[in-house]
């Protein structure tokens, strides 16, 4: 029994085809069958049914499979234990993130990366947060930024600098908030808002969770006219004059002109987020990582 043959037992409880995870390898199915074959053998045991369609696991496999994966995972972090002693010169940074901190927290990081360690790949993944949470655990990437909460019995924290949503209005609707607050920033209570249309994220995203969070807590039930997946179709429909929407300052501050738009403070202890690195709990972090986690934890 080898890495090699748990890794394809691993793969084929996943994708439950000889002929899909044959392709995926670049072997031919007949020699990934021997492969399985010869191992099966080997431990006197049948891991697959193969009579099902599609493939199902004996529970002497589901045994195997839970745990092939930790030992896959360990030999992983004794190869990331070794290239600590390396120079940086080479290997991966693999981040869970993201696309809005891809673009907006990761840039000047990974310059200032590229720039002492020239020779690394640095790969940015962006599922959703709860894929990223859950595969941060399965030791899939170096670290993750994502928000509070975090399963902290699995995963090692270090919270960085706290982002404040604000609500992004446009000036043609400035008229149905009761009052309209002065100053560069002013504040507004959400009860202000109420008859206002919202551009929100959908059901199944973490910042709708957020407008969720806050408008319940005010006791306001909001009119949502558009459901968008990302931040940028959101502000969009802002700027278009569609609805107001909630966004993370961070995101709206800065290059994205603000022509027709209007930010205000909310008045609310939940208007803030807290973001954190996320690392499987005991991970051996390379060099550069634990750099890189140097750089983003010196922004707050």
């Amino acid at each position: 029994m080898n890495s090699r043959q748990m890794q394809y037992v691993v793969m084929l409880s996943e994708m439950r085809n000889f002929s899909q995870v044959a392709d995926r390898l670049g072997i031919s199915q007949p020699a990934l069958s021997k492969q399985i074959s010869s191992l099966e053998k080997e431990l006197g045991v049948r891991l697959f049914n193969r009579d099902t369609t599609p493939l199902s696991l004996t529970p002497a496999g589901s045994c195997y499979v839970e745990t092939a994966k930790e030992m896959l995972y360990r030999e992983e972090q004794l190869l990331r234990e070794m290239e600590r002693f390396r120079s940086g010169e080479a290997g991966c940074l693999d981040i869970g993130v993201s696309p809005f901190r891809s673009q907006h927290l990761l840039p000047d990081i990974i310059k200032k990366m590229k720039k002492r360690y020239p020779g690394i790949t640095i790969r940015l993944h962006e599922p959703p947060s709860d894929q990223i949470r859950k595969e941060t655990a399965e030791g899939k990437y170096d670290f993750a930024i994502v928000n509070l909460p975090v399963d902290e019995a699995v995963l090692d924290v270090i919270p960085v600098e706290k982002e404040r949503l604000v609500l992004a209005v446009p000036n043609g609707m400035l008229d149905k908030l009761s009052e309209v607050p002065k100053g560069e920033m002013p504040q507004v209570d959400l009860n202000a808002c109420a008859e206002l249309p919202f551009v929100a994220a959908k059901q199944t995203q973490e910042m709708r969770q957020y407008f969720d969070k806050l408008f319940a807590a005010a006791g306001i039930h909001p009119t949502v006219t558009v459901e968008v997946t990302g931040l940028t179709s959101a502000w969009a429909m802002v700027q278009a004059g569609i609805g107001a929407a909630l966004l993370p300052l961070r995101f709206v501050d800065g290059e994205n002109k603000q022509d027709g738009v209007r930010l205000f403070a909310i008045k609310s202890d939940l208007s803030t987020r807290q973001p954190v690195i996320i690392t499987r709990r005991g991970q051996a972090l390379t060099e550069y990582a634990q750099y890189a986690i140097e750089l983003l934890t010196e922004r707050g």
